[in-house]
């Protein structure tokens, strides 16, 4: 008979009066004691941050919360308008389409910073780097993620915050170094004006912090789901999800494909 094999969480358990996370006891070690920075560190890097550290992460979370009428605050309110008895639907409904296009590509970037410069590299030309890793890029084809902005075009506004903020927190190192230079580069070579973006931003500071590529989408994640939340509130008070519906079926008109 085959050994039940052994599975292994070091997140948390209930017990029948406490609860314990990370190693922590909720009540008496983290309620009331920590912020919500301070708990998004500990469980994605089972650590409390630094205070500097703490500032960043707030930045971070706060920074993609909202961008206007984004096509996932359209969702949200669509979705909360169908289904107003399910409200967690419509924040999902907000957060689902974080991919390559919008929101999501922090973990594109990250996954490049990566493979071009891993964490157990000792290389300090960032030059060169930066140089083959667009050059190899544009060869394939590929884009360059963390870069360009189709609202921002002469520079994303927000990345230069969290840049600043990074500096003056004592988190920027090398992989903020890196992506700013494959900016610099992919500009000449491009001939278009390409400056770090916001998840760009976020995903070089989440290197430098030392969570795991695959981690840095998860401030764009927190933050629009609190944007979801928003867009849904707003919708409950001031409604518009009809008239979106109404504007759409007025408009659209129906032709036979060729």
């Amino acid at each position: 008979m085959a050994e039940t094999p052994k599975l292994v969480s070091s997140m948390g358990r209930a017990e029948l009066d406490k609860i314990f996370v990370r190693g922590y006891d909720l009540n008496e070690q983290l309620l009331g004691k920590i912020s919500f920075a301070q708990m998004l560190c500990l469980m994605l890097q089972g650590r409390m941050p630094t205070a500097e550290e703490g500032r960043m992460i707030d930045s971070m979370l706060i920074v993609l919360v909202d961008h206007g009428m984004t096509t996932g605050a359209a969702a949200a309110r669509m979705t909360f308008h169908s289904a107003p008895e399910a409200i967690q639907g419509a924040v999902a409904a907000a957060i689902l389409g974080a991919g390559s296009v919008h929101l999501g590509s922090s973990e594109y970037c990250a996954k490049m910073l990566n493979d071009a410069l891993p964490r157990s590299s000792k290389e300090t030309d960032l030059d060169a780097v930066a140089k083959n890793t667009v050059e190899k890029r544009l060869a394939n084809k590929q884009l360059i993620p963390g870069i360009g902005h189709g609202i921002h075009t002469g520079g994303d506004p927000r990345a230069d915050k969290l840049f600043q903020v990074a500096q003056e927190t004592k988190v920027y190192g090398r992989y903020c170094e890196l992506l700013r230079k494959i900016g610099k580069i992919a500009d000449e070579k491009v001939g278009k004006h390409l400056p770090v973006n916001v998840t760009g931003a976020i995903a070089a500071i989440s290197m430098d912090m030392g969570f795991h590529w695959q981690m840095s989408k998860s401030f764009a994640i927190l933050g629009r789901a609190l944007g979801g939340l928003a867009h849904v509130g707003e919708e409950i008070r001031r409604p518009i999800a009809r008239g979106i519906s109404n504007l759409i079926r007025d408009n659209l008109q129906y032709e036979p494909e060729k």
